[in-house]
């Protein structure tokens, strides 16, 4: 039996401008003048069966389906009325101070519930020894569910401290509804162990050893994911045709299933710095240090799905700044989902470890897996993928996400052995149920592909584009139409004018001079003049030119075209009827835009609704079975 006890130490609290403020000092029990209480609240919470865990892990972690387990999840009730120890400091600041001590874990963290962290206030947590935290935690981490998961401290001793400012005493509340015991290293930092960094397997592949060489920008969007304080998936921000830096976050639906996001956290750039990892035969990578600062927390789902084992969810607190200062990438994708695909990559945290990456070099096959449409993966030719590894991104040889981790066997034994393959979401058939986050309309047409987004390239200061057409489109049964375009500003200044140049079939240039005010990323619906076309098909052709009375400083994006036919003085239809046995019961009609009849035919006394006494002899009857 484990057994895990709690003392009552204290919590501190401020706030911050990340997911994680980290410019707030450290905890407040770190100060050297602070004294801690004398007689914390000490708790022993019940064990559990490490060998039943053992045995259930087994058999869970066998097709990767479920997420990675690593810790044994204890439900408590300690909140700030019947648990702890409360410390007033002279200028009438107090600090709340509790302490979970869970034997021979290897790492502690815990999910709040009733969580309401005031303005000033903050959280952090620790280990006893002091040699690293977590947090803090501030109102930027309130949610309309008052509920948090933590980051995970190293260590069997750790310290939540929540501090409150005088001004708002009183004012914050928080229950400890969970204290999480890691029973299984995610990355193995302990002082005692002979080893660092081998909870995966060792054909495991770092993704700053030479295969990770021109992936530099995809590896950026992928992160881990600690669900429900005690799970392990892996999943990938996802970029939206507006390029606005929306937290778009793809993983597996096996990983949401039954899963309160609210309590998820995801840790990003959990790698080795380039030069430590080793990537000979074995990739066992050093201390990458603990970059839990850069780590976002909640998330809502948008759409979940087990016909593709899909889920798109948005992170609830990570910002378009955090993104920037964590080096964040937005990544691109494929929609087609055509059989075309001739190499594939994936990026994942197996086992909760640092991320990998891995390369098949044979096209992959579509096949239905556990009920779902996805992609095999009939072997790695280089790495491997493993429990904790779900919901990872499979990138095509375009670097653009094709799918997502469902599961598989794939192992390191079973590398290069078609017997042993994974299987991944086909994004293609989850793609009509996501193109509303990540094509909407007011950012253009839906395209096939895209390519991602970086936010840390600064974006150009003026830049104009147009990213849809509305009209000319499709047939028109008149030679006249008013052209009507997106406006989009594209650079980092207000967008206040600009040239737009439009044609049809390349031929005479028409411009219209556009004024207004547009914010960076807006967009505006620009009606042009009115333009005449001959009969046919033709290419309706814009573009811009000038924004803010300057060089457009990305010319790429500014152009866009439609296609649309014109039929001048109407066009001859053909009626095809085939008549059934009873002719005599068929009628017909053709009604003009007000609803009046144009032309008809038949045994009209059975229109409208039709009748039951029909007749083979009513007038205008057609014969049985007869061509029309």
């Amino acid at each position: 039996m484990k057994n895990c006890f709690t003392l009552i130490i204290g919590v501190l609290i401020g706030s911050f401008s990340f997911a994680q403020t980290t410019s707030l000092g450290g905890p407040f029990g770190w100060k050297d003048k602070f004294v801690p209480s004398k007689n914390p609240d000490v708790h022993v919470m019940a064990g559990f069966d490490m060998q039943q865990i053992a045995i259930e892990d087994s058999i869970n972690d066998i097709e990767k389906n479920s997420p990675w387990r690593f810790g044994y999840k204890y439900e408590t009730n300690f909140n700030l009325e019947n648990s702890g120890e409360w410390i007033t400091t002279g200028n009438g600041n107090r600090i709340w101070q509790i302490e979970l001590i869970c034997g021979d874990a290897i790492t502690v963290n815990v999910i709040f519930e009733n969580l309401n962290i005031p303005e000033g206030a903050y959280i952090y947590l620790y280990d006893k020894e002091k040699t690293n935290r977590v947090g803090a935690y501030t109102s930027r981490n309130n949610n309309a569910e008052h509920m948090l998961g933590t980051e995970l401290v190293h260590g069997s001793h750790i310290v939540v401290e929540y501090f409150e400012p005088a001004a708002v005493a009183g004012q914050g509340s928080l229950t400890i509804a969970n204290v999480i015991h890691g029973y299984r290293s995610l990355d193995t930092v302990q002082k005692n162990l002979m080893k660092a960094f081998e909870s995966s397997e060792d054909c495991n592949i770092d993704v700053n050893c030479p295969l990770g060489a021109g992936w530099e920008d995809q590896i950026r969007s992928v992160a881990m994911i600690v669900v429900g304080g005690s799970g392990i998936c892996t999943g990938a921000l996802i970029n939206n045709t507006c390029d606005d830096g929306t937290p778009y976050f793809l993983t597996a639906n096996h990983c949401v299933d039954g899963q309160n996001l609210a309590t998820w956290a995801f840790r990003f750039n959990w790698e080795s710095p380039p030069g430590t990892e080793v990537c000979a035969t074995v990739a066992v990578s050093t201390d990458p240090g603990s970059p839990y600062d850069q780590t976002a927390n909640g998330a809502t789902e948008l759409f979940a799905s087990a016909a593709s084992d899909v889920a798109l969810i948005e992170i609830n607190n990570m910002t378009l700044t955090d993104a920037q200062n964590w080096g964040c990438f937005y990544a691109g994708w494929d929609n087609s989902d055509a059989l075309t695909v001739t190499q594939a990559t994936g990026i994942h945290h197996p086992s909760g470890d640092l991320k990998k990456i891995c390369r098949e070099d044979n096209p992959p096959t579509h096949q239905s897996w556990g009920g779902a449409a996805c992609w095999r993966i009939a072997n790695w030719d280089q790495g491997v993928t493993e429990p904790g590894s779900s919901g990872s991104p499979l990138f095509d040889q375009n670097h653009r996400i094709i799918g997502q981790l469902y599961g598989g066997t794939a192992a390191c034994s079973g590398t290069n052995d078609n017997s042993q393959p994974d299987y991944y979401g086909r994004f293609g058939v989850s793609w009509p149920n996501l193109d509303t986050w990540l094509a909407p309309g007011t950012c253009g047409s839906a395209p096939t592909t895209n390519d991602g987004w970086d936010p840390v390239a600064p974006p150009s200061n003026d830049d104009a584009g147009i990213t849809s057409v509305q009209s000319p489109t499709g047939n028109y049964c008149t030679d006249t139409f008013d052209p009507e375009v997106t406006l989009h500003n594209y650079g980092a200044n207000n967008l206040t004018s600009a040239t737009i140049n439009y044609n049809i079939d390349g031929g005479t240039n028409n411009t219209f001079n556009w004024t207004g005010t547009l914010a960076p990323g807006a967009s505006a619906t620009v009606t042009l003049a009115s333009m005449t076309a001959t009969a046919g098909a033709h290419t309706f052709n814009v573009y811009t030119t000038n924004p803010n009375s300057t060089a457009d400083t990305n010319p790429a994006n500014d152009d866009a075209a439609s296609s649309f036919n014109t039929t001048i003085g109407g066009e001859l239809i053909t009626l095809t009827l085939n008549i059934d046995f009873w002719g005599y019961e068929t009628a017909w009609q053709s009604l003009d835009a007000g609803n009046n009849v144009v032309f008809e035919g038949g045994n009209l006394s059975v229109i409208p609704g039709g009748i039951q006494n029909a007749d083979s002899g009513d007038p205008g009857a057609y014969a049985d079975e007869q061509p029309l």
